[in-house]
């Protein structure tokens, strides 16, 4: 499986396995896109690019996560899952002969990494597929600035009905804490105020905020890259709950297996992605705010509208003949869900390499990828379950906007519903297997909340309880099938003709 450099490459490859779809006649970025994207996604079908966008001579390109195996190739392989235990336990492997001697001076060199050298030097192991820092990218090609900035003539995106207006679906949008100098890379809305602005949707506790609040808090206004169109490894990365000082970038060369390849931005020392189709270069003015939404969110309503920053565009630049890069959400399940699946699948790759407690974890598509986490554990001593509950609601990032956990056996399939919902019947007594959370600061986004963004957590012990759990009774053998008499069923099954 190839390893991709940039969007393109990736629709190559899609096309000649039957994974892209064009269409030519005209189409409306005003909702008539979204709607085909969104039936698309919804039955795992092909990516798609619009060849012929009304009001835009841009392409759009739709669609392009909308499948699990799509997801997949994204990283360079088949199984992300498998993939990703294999890539991070290299990562975290003891520097051998291959590692660079000059990694200090590299690291110090860097426009991306010298502010926080002495900070990250220390994780040596994680440094092997840095960005590559180049002079020159394609990105660059087309420069657009002063009267000539019009985000008007990009096919910005209106998915729903009730939209507040158009938006940038799928943007990495790129800052730097202005006081320690880390690097994020987060994928935030955007939605169309003017010709030279936008909203810039990130909510309280995401890094892009956490940024901004602090260059605010200093009186500056804080410089910003939007790319949009990027290597799909690290437009994926860009969806994914880091913490210092895995950062996107980083994440993205060790999933790949090398670095990508990244340009200095024109108006900062921002890293701009080298390959990608559009870059929108500004600055997020210090005090200033506009109304955004409402938005079609990925739980399937809409959320309200509210007061975000400010993004002002300065300057644009763009490939010869860019494509736009847009996705789709709403209710479960569709695109983003696929998105939101991979980062469940590269967090329990962290979690297991890191000696956890946990065997299995699915972020469940009802719960909306989000608000849903089902745990299973190879149960060792009394009250584990609580603990593992207790563990995860410690957790910094995405994760304290898990609502709901439910821990099963190892035994369970927590990607079968039927499974989970056999133990959960079976096994949780409602005086003792259930925990409640003080109320505390969650999503805002989530729409059964009440006051908004505010609500307690749900954990639920739903293994098999021992005696040291107050479970007083012998407890009952599970029926199942002796294990030779399976074999020979097994062996005879063909010949039986019971596939038939």
């Amino acid at each position: 499986m190839p390893i991709f450099d940039d969007l393109r490459e990736f629709m190559n490859m899609l096309d000649q396995r039957g994974q892209l779809v064009r269409v030519s006649r005209e189409v409306d970025p005003i909702l008539e896109i979204n709607a085909i994207v969104d039936r698309l996604a919804r039955r795992q079908g092909p990516a798609v690019l619009f060849e012929n966008v009304k009001g835009s001579g841009m392409p759009v390109l739709g669609n392009l996560f909308g499948s699990h195996q799509r997801v997949a190739w994204a990283f360079g392989c088949e199984d992300l899952f498998a993939h990703a235990q294999q890539r991070i336990a290299e990562a975290m492997a003891p520097a051998g002969d291959d590692q660079p001697p000059d990694m200090e001076a590299v690291v110090r060199g860097s426009f991306m990494y010298a502010p926080v050298a002495d900070r990250i030097l220390p994780f040596g192991p994680l440094l092997k597929t840095l960005p590559v820092e180049v002079s020159e990218a394609p990105c660059k090609e087309v420069v657009y600035e002063g009267d000539e900035i019009d985000i008007n003539r990009l096919p910005l995106t209106k998915l729903w009905p009730q939209d507040g207006d158009k938006f940038i679906t799928m943007p990495m949008v790129i800052t730097r804490d202005p006081e320690t100098g880390e690097i994020n890379a987060g994928t935030y809305r955007m939605m169309y105020l003017d010709k030279a602005k936008t909203c810039m949707h990130w909510l309280p506790k995401k890094h892009g905020n956490l940024h901004c609040r602090k260059a605010e808090e200093m009186g500056r206004d804080l410089p910003v890259v939007v790319a949009v169109g990027c290597d799909p490894a690290f437009q994926l990365s860009g969806c994914f709950p880091l913490h210092y000082p895995m950062d996107e970038f980083i994440l993205t060369g060790v999933l790949k297996g090398r670095g990508v390849n990244v340009v200095k931005a024109d108006l900062s020392d921002l890293p701009v992605p080298a390959g990608a189709e559009v870059v929108l270069e500004g600055i997020i003015p210090a005090g200033v705010r506009a109304t955004e939404g409402p938005f079609g969110e990925f739980h399937g309503y809409y959320s309200p509208p509210k007061e975000t920053h400010v993004f002002q565009i300065q300057r644009i630049t763009t490939r010869r003949d860019p494509i736009w890069h847009m996705a789709t959400t709403g209710r479960p399940f569709t695109e983003i869900h696929y998105m939101s699946n991979a980062t469940a699948k590269v967090g329990k790759a962290r979690q297991i390499l890191g000696a956890s407690e946990i065997v299995d974890m699915n972020m469940a598509k009802e719960g909306a990828s989000l608000y849903l986490m089902i745990v299973s554990i190879k149960k060792a001593r009394p009250h584990q379950a609580k603990e593992i509950i207790e563990q995860v609601w410690r957790e910094k990032g995405q994760a304290e906007f898990i609502t709901n956990i439910i821990v099963v056996d190892h035994d369970i399939d927590v990607n079968n519903l039927s499974e989970v919902m056999w133990a959960f019947s079976m096994n949780v007594r409602a005086d003792q297997d259930l925990m409640i959370s003080d109320r505390r600061e969650q999503d805002l986004e989530h729409p059964g909340l009440s006051p908004r963004g505010e609500g307690a957590r749900l954990g639920i012990d739903a293994t098999r309880k021992w005696k040291e759990e107050n479970y007083l009774r012998e407890r009952p053998a599970l029926v199942t099938m002796d294990e030779k008499i399976t074999e020979k069923v097994l062996a005879n099954w063909d010949r039986d003709g019971l596939n038939g």
